[in-house]
């Protein structure tokens, strides 16, 4: 009958030593934390460099990511998106070496179609400390990418920095395919559907609830 009672007495004091100290499975932890980083415009950057198959010259340039968001759960990614904003590229060309040759020459239905595709919308189908793995919706076509990266996240924000290279080719545009007119005088000016990118990339933490 002691046995019975010192036994009842210890597993109510075990129970209740749990329960104060938290070790009920109930509690909500730090895993359950979502968070929402918010992309911050003002710092994040994203060059790009085009270079010609015949290997005789390359363009350099910038692009701004105007929008953007990452959701996580604790640890886990939950989603993700952004949007390049098409209209605000530019190229290391000044007016007078045909800065407005090129831009104009990348915003028609050859390349980029931007006038019809203002925005090209980033699908982040997920992200780990060295990759962003994404789906590109570009002038109306999906382009997978995935960007070799170094992810860095704490509780008040989320980077994503390194240069990495997206195959264009899946777009199927005649400006990243040889021109059959200029491949007897001049082949292989084109550009190369391999476009290299050099992303720097600033989000906070926007919100933490559990």
């Amino acid at each position: 009958m002691k046995k019975t009672f010192f036994y009842a007495a210890s597993l109510a004091f075990i129970t209740f030593g749990m329960t104060a100290c938290g070790g009920s499975t109930e509690e909500t932890t730090a895993t359950d934390t979502a968070v929402t980083y918010q992309l911050d415009t003002a710092t994040t950057t994203l060059k790009w460099k085009g270079n010609y198959a015949d290997g005789s010259h390359s363009h350099n340039g910038t692009v701004k990511v105007s929008e953007g968001s990452v959701a996580y759960k604790g640890e886990t990614f939950e989603s993700g998106s952004f949007k390049v904003d098409m209209k605000t590229v530019k190229s290391d060309l000044t007016p007078e070496t045909g800065s407005n040759k090129l831009i104009g020459h990348l915003s028609t239905a050859d390349f980029f179609d931007i006038a019809k595709f203002p925005n090209v919308e980033v699908k982040v189908n997920s992200i780990s400390n060295s990759e962003i793995d994404a789906v590109l919706v570009v002038a109306g076509k999906e382009v997978p990418a995935k960007m070799p990266v170094t992810v860095k996240k704490s509780n008040k924000e989320l980077t994503a920095k390194g240069k990495f290279t997206i195959d264009f080719s899946s777009m199927d545009v005649a400006g990243f395919k040889p021109n059959p007119e200029m491949e007897k005088e001049k082949p292989n000016q084109y550009v190369k559907p391999g476009i290299e990118f050099e992303l720097n990339l600033i989000l906070k933490a926007e919100a933490t609830k559990k």
